[in-house]
């Protein structure tokens, strides 16, 4: 184990140096970086050691249906995202001289109470999600290395406090293309390495196809499942690939770029990026059933066991710290936008020097804390987060990109409001996967299965049509609001 120490001592300095050095003046804003930075940065926040990991393991119970979410991820997360609402972002971003996505929306639609009740979500719900992300690197690091979880998530909450307070946004883009490149490796590695396993890919496909359905893959392992196993993939591809448009950590990456044409580059690096580690670690995970055989109950436990068999020692360790890389870029920009929000959204301080030190190591404090604690309070919260924040930004962000504030103020923050009111609510009474250990009861049948993310939209959309200014409701085309914006700017 102690050979490889000094792999993962020089990849923590490494990381800390590429911060400091890389660091901006204002560390909420980027400053100038690269359009590869951007792109690599983007899939690295995007992707976490849940999706890798956790996702993974799933794809071992569904087979190939889970890939139906990389494709969401490529296509909808990314190349949609950056068609039709990063430059429109961006131009609205410099226009209202925002710093942060919670007063990006507030500057707009003219309510500084919608920018308090926006940066109060996304710094509890990221700082406690980050813990999460915090707890997964920490026992990864512990496999790996003989020292205890609690040693490894104290070394890696210090770390990625330390990128953040002396990077900057800036330095945590850069520490995240960084990162995003090791996740490249770790997962081409291992799936180069089952592909020669399985005599290719389709003689793979082709023995996955003759395993008989099982309950979660009643039509085969190459088929949509029918009934809520079907669902239930339609729905995570929904909550993965059009809720991760409205999270605060992924919007501020569009605060980066300079020009239409930094977006039309960005977009195929981007989109190649996330279909090699996504797209990868899905399809090694789908065809592990053929390496692993049928009798794994623990779906968290699918990937490292694969590792463990079809990796030498020296791609262990190079895959460990992709997913290592994977929760750490990730925490990193939850960190960044939890600091941002708490300093600028809720307390309205203007973050320089120590102030700016103080939220990071306030909230990185908070993370690490939440990430030593064992509660399903804090564990249902950390895989409904990205609900919970979609439902609650969604729908006053796009109608910011389609139309402009015109709809008013009482609109954007009651719409806000109500979404988030509406998704808890579905959470706690009728979701059967939640709500039935929480309160007793859920709604009927395949009504029941219904993910919160849509009802928790609905609200949304209710709310902001109901209190809109009248007669200020059009749809027009994303890429004409575009143009509109760039003719406002």
């Amino acid at each position: 184990m102690f050979t490889f120490a000094p792999l993962w001592i020089g990849y923590a300095i490494l990381l800390v140096l590429i911060a400091k050095y890389s660091k901006s003046r204002d560390a909420l804003l980027p400053g100038k970086v690269g359009v590869a930075v951007q792109a690599l940065a983007y899939v690295a926040t995007y992707v976490s050691a849940v999706a890798l990991v956790g996702f993974g393991g799933l794809c071992y119970i569904f087979g190939m249906q889970m890939l139906l979410i990389a494709a969401g991820n490529v296509w909808l997360g990314t190349w949609f995202v950056y068609r039709y609402l990063a430059w429109p972002t961006r131009l609205w971003q410099r226009k209202l001289d925002s710093k942060t996505p919670a007063e990006f929306l507030s500057k707009a639609f003219e309510t500084p109470k919608l920018q308090v009740f926006i940066g109060l979500i996304s710094t509890i719900l990221l700082i406690i999600y980050g813990s999460a992300v915090f707890k997964g690197a920490a026992v990864m690091v512990s496999g790996v290395l003989p020292i205890s979880t609690n040693t490894a998530l104290a070394c890696l909450v210090a770390i990625v406090g330390m990128s953040v307070v002396w990077g900057g946004l800036r330095g945590v883009l850069y520490t995240e293309a960084f990162q995003g490149l090791v996740m490249i490796l770790g997962v081409g590695a291992l799936l180069l390495s089952l592909l020669r396993e399985v005599g290719g890919p389709m003689a793979g496909l082709h023995a996955l196809a003759a395993l008989p359905p099982t309950e979660a893959a009643n039509n085969g392992f190459l088929a949509l499942s029918s009934g809520p196993a079907g669902l239930n993939i339609i729905f995570l591809t929904l909550v993965t690939s059009v809720g991760i448009w409205a999270q605060p950590q992924m919007i501020q990456r569009h605060f980066a770029l300079k020009s239409t044409q930094e977006t039309k580059k960005a977009a195929p690096l981007a989109m190649l990026a996330l279909s090699i580690v996504v797209g990868g670690a899905y399809f090694t995970s789908a065809l592990s059933r053929l390496i692993l055989g049928p009798g794994i109950t623990n779906p968290d436990t699918v990937l490292p066991a694969l590792v463990h068999k079809l990796l030498p020692t020296f791609g262990q360790q190079l895959f460990a710290l992709a997913i290592v890389s994977a929760s750490l870029s990730t925490a990193s920009a939850l960190l960044h936008i939890a600091s941002g929000s708490l300093g600028r959204d809720v307390f309205k301080k203007h973050l320089t020097g120590w102030s700016w030190r103080i939220a990071v190591i306030f909230c990185t404090a908070c993370s690490g804390i939440f990430a030593l604690k064992s509660s399903s309070i804090i564990a249902l919260i950390c895989a409904t987060s990205w609900t919970i924040l979609a439902c609650s930004i969604l729908v006053p962000y796009l109608a910011l990109l389609i139309q402009g504030p015109r709809a008013g103020s009482s609109a954007a923050f009651c719409s806000s409001v109500f979404g988030l009111a509406g998704t808890l609510a579905w959470y706690l009474l009728a979701y059967k996967t939640t709500s039935v250990g929480i309160s007793g009861i859920s709604a009927p049948g395949l009504i029941g299965a219904i993910h919160p993310i849509l009802p928790g939209t609905a609200a949304s959309l209710t709310a902001f049509i109901l209190f809109a200014k009248k007669g200020t409701l059009v749809i027009p085309s994303l890429s004409g609001s575009s143009a509109e914006a760039k003719g406002r700017d």
